[in-house]
């Protein structure tokens, strides 16, 4: 069974952490130069943006509004300001050395007439990289050169009576050599996501023809996303199988409405609901063509933010055997019956009613959850959770697709998304490098080194190296349960100490060569604290064995304070090949 956890925070450290914001790739384009003798000259190397997310000091900063982290955020609303004084300095820390190229300032009204750029290796010695007396403020571009860890700007002169005042520090440039040719953000999201609108003829055979070539396939290789825009659909009923999404794209669960069903059952294993693991329902609001829906599964089939106007039925037909489950950020208008539903998690939700138990049921911050009373019956509940986040998600901005990433919200009781504003952060589709199969290891990191976030499409990818999420707040969603196998023992990910990273919705699948770690959340010895802006983990579903011969040592290793886990499942298979 899956619970929501966060690792407890070691005692903070003296020096003070900002939040961060995720990272706005800024790219740059390459232009093919021809030789006399009409040969291509080689591509140059992309500078990337290295310094979104990026620890930054400051010898001061105005208010409580106005921290050095604005400067790096990526977010062109909010802004460092200093003291009302000269001289004033703002310093970011890349996390290691990098050949600059150019620095970008986006100024504020109450910019510097007299300033300077300033590098250093080591954090202590400085030489001057850019200088001027003036500076008109706006947005400036700057050529730099040299190798630098920290890059400072001093100002000596204010161009007006208030402090100096930034919207955006950037530090472009190239690590190892360079960044390789770039790589571009944001795309089609490829023959595995079927999208659909009220317009979209035959949308019932589609989504049948889908599910007979999931219903049983357990550990089959196809991947799926069904996601509907905005509007009212009729007459549906979506049989959901297994690797199938299938997901709403407004912003809010009600701005795409079923008058129909999203069902799972167990007739393809005689009414046993036990082994209805890997799919996904999220992001809708359903009319019940009988006034309750279904969803009958297992492990690893998350049930979110949807807005059921009726009951919700967990128990297959005739009441076999189902194992477990979880939803969150959902609001059931009627009765949830379990049933034969041996154990169930539920977070951050509202229930109408809930009629029974078998082993446990397990309720945080649910509306209308049943009193405490574990073991007869075994019912745990908390009225409110500590400390969550929702996962993030995908939708469309009238026609522009954009993930939205929910805030950390702190004692939640009830859905984040009913009757106000969402907390949290639109990130366009141009700012993620949107994997497709065939997509290798190397190319994805010289995305994430890019600044780009990563979207990957339902599908199946083999890696031959570690995918290394070493920037702040950088989001990894998959869609359609896309699944990561590393085929020569790596590790198949690892995200460094950093603040705010958010993985969500993919399975990694252990390959037939041993990995010491299938996922690792910080290295041995990590210590910074990230409680302000926790890393999360949701939907992120380990397995070792099943599909085929699978070998780790360890499944997640989680060494990063402050990490939020909020829906895995981690299985060592005891069914299918290679257990």
């Amino acid at each position: 069974m899956s619970v929501a956890l966060v690792r407890p925070s070691r005692p903070p450290l003296a020096a003070s952490r900002r939040r961060r914001s995720l990272a706005l790739a800024v790219i740059t384009t390459l232009v093919a130069t021809l030789l006399a003798a009409v040969q291509a000259a080689p591509a140059q190397a992309a500078p990337v943006l290295l310094s979104q997310g990026s620890t930054v000091t400051a010898s001061s900063q105005e208010n409580g509004g106005t921290a050095a982290g604005n400067a790096v955020d990526g977010d062109g609303g909010t802004r460092w300001s200093s003291a009302f004084a000269d001289p004033q300095w703002i310093r970011i820390d890349l996390g290691s050395p990098a050949a600059l190229s150019r620095v970008e300032l986006a100024w504020e009204a109450a910019h510097a007439k007299s300033y300077r750029i300033e590098l250093s290796t080591n954090g202590n010695d400085w030489t001057t990289a850019y200088s001027t007396t003036a500076s008109a403020g706006g947005n400036e571009t700057l050529t730099v050169s040299g190798d630098a860890r920290y890059v400072r700007l001093t100002g000596t002169e204010r161009a007006t009576g208030y402090g100096y005042s930034l919207w955006e520090f950037k530090v472009f440039g190239t690590r190892d050599g360079g960044g390789g040719p770039e790589i571009p953000g944001g795309g089609d999201l490829g023959p595995n996501v079927h999208v659909f609108d009220p317009t979209t003829p035959n949308i019932q055979g589609k989504v049948d023809e889908i599910f007979q070539q999931q219903e049983e396939a357990q550990f089959g290789s196809g991947r799926h996303a069904l996601l509907f825009k905005p509007g009212t659909y009729n007459n549906i009923n979506a049989q959901i199988g297994f690797y199938t999404q299938i997901a709403g794209l407004g912003l809010n669960p009600n701005a795409t409405t079923f008058n129909g069903d999203v069902t799972v059952d167990a007739g393809w294993f005689n009414g046993n609901a036990t082994q209805n693991f890997w799919r996904s329902a999220e992001n809708l609001t359903l009319n019940p063509v009988n006034g309750t829906n279904r969803w009958a599964v297992s492990q690893a089939a998350p049930f979110r933010r949807m807005h059921i106007k009726g009951g919700l039925n967990l128990a297959p037909d005739g009441y076999g055997w189902a194992s477990g489950g979880y939803i969150a950020d959902s609001k059931i208008d009627g009765t949830v019956g379990p049933y034969s539903q041996q154990q169930w998690y539920t977070r951050d939700s509202s229930v109408g009613g809930w009629t029974n138990a078998v082993w446990n049921m397990t309720f945080s911050g649910v509306q209308g959850a049943p009193a405490a009373s574990y073991p007869t019956p075994p019912y745990t509940t908390l009225d409110t959770t500590p400390i969550s986040r929702e996962k993030p998600f995908l939708y469309l901005d009238g026609n522009e697709y954009k993930v939205f990433v929910p805030a950390k919200r702190v004692n939640a009781r009830g859905v984040s998304w009913d009757g106000g504003t969402q907390p949290g952060e639109s990130i366009p589709l141009n700012r993620f490098y949107v994997v497709k199969q065939g997509a290798t290891a190397a190319t994805i990191n010289a995305a994430l080194a890019q600044g780009l976030n990563l979207l990957f499409t339902p599908g199946v990818y083999h890696i031959d190296q570690t995918i290394n999420v070493n920037r702040a707040n950088t989001v990894v969603l998959g869609l359609g349960l896309a699944t990561i196998i590393p085929d020569n023992g790596v590790t198949a990910m690892k995200v460094a100490d950093v603040d705010g990273v958010k993985l969500a919705g993919f399975l990694i699948d252990a390959g037939p060569v041993n990995s010491p770690t299938l996922l690792e959340v910080g290295p041995q010895g990590a210590s910074a604290d990230h409680s302000a802006n926790p890393t999360s983990l949701q939907d992120v579903f380990v397995r070792i064995g099943g599909a085929g011969p699978g070998k780790a040592t360890t499944s997640i290793v989680v060494n990063s304070d402050d990490t939020i886990i909020d829906h895995t499942w981690v299985w060592r298979a005891d069914h299918g090949e290679g257990w």
